[in-house]
């Protein structure tokens, strides 16, 4: 049992809010036209994931290659890729980037990787409370934890659908928890305007399970 609900409906609603937004990252969707193949390109994808994600790889040019060098050999496919790619690119930055190279693995290796943020582990937390996973390893803690969460849910969308609703709504609840926190600029202007009745604040409404004249009350 979840400690707080989700529905099929919530994450229709946030695929509708992040189309009609144009939240969509339509640089990475040209990038893969013009280098379809995993192993093309690879420092390009590198450098714009970087620069428009704001990942925070300042080492990006020696990351990019050390990525083009390893997808070009045999390597793992499942979730454990994100794992030693971030144990790698450690040795080169010092730090973990486990939002980078998942974000990179959703978009340009495969769409069945879980895109990971912090606001959608924190949102995935609050959804299954206690039942979440006890892996130390945090990607695959986070992947264990979508797939507990899409199993008690009862849902079938694909990782980025899910990750649709799970950024919004973590923006959003952890705003509501801590007013003063710097969020994202745009969403925070819509989650200001949650008492008004057009239909960009009712899909929203839709999607974060709140309702017109609970928003009003906040």
């Amino acid at each position: 049992m979840l400690a707080i609900p989700l529905s099929t409906s919530q994450i229709d609603a946030a695929s509708k809010f992040w189309k009609e937004g144009g939240w969509e990252t339509k640089e990475f969707a040209q990038l893969k036209q013009v280098f379809p193949n995993t192993h093309d390109a690879v420092k390009l994808k590198a450098v714009v994931l970087n620069a428009l994600y704001g990942t925070n790889v300042y080492a990006i040019d020696k990351v990019g290659d050390y990525l083009a060098k390893t997808l070009r050999t045999p390597h793992s496919t499942g979730p454990e890729l994100v794992e030693e790619l971030v144990s790698e690119i450690k040795q080169i930055t010092n730090r973990n980037h486990h939002s980078f190279v998942a974000k990179y693995a959703h978009f340009f290796i495969s769409p069945d990787f879980p895109i990971l943020d912090w606001y959608a582990e924190y949102m995935v937390g609050k959804h299954l409370g206690p039942v979440q996973s006890k892996n130390p390893k945090r990607y695959l803690r986070f992947v264990a934890d979508v797939q507990k969460l899409k199993e008690l849910a009862s849902l079938t969308c694909d990782c980025a659908q899910l990750d649709a609703y799970l950024w919004v709504a973590g923006e959003y609840w952890y705003w509501k928890e801590h007013p003063k926190v710097e969020i994202n600029a745009a969403l925070k202007t819509q989650f200001e305007r949650l008492g008004e009745n057009s239909d960009t604040e009712r899909t929203l409404r839709h999607l974060l399970g709140i309702d017109a004249s609970s928003a009003r009350a906040d």
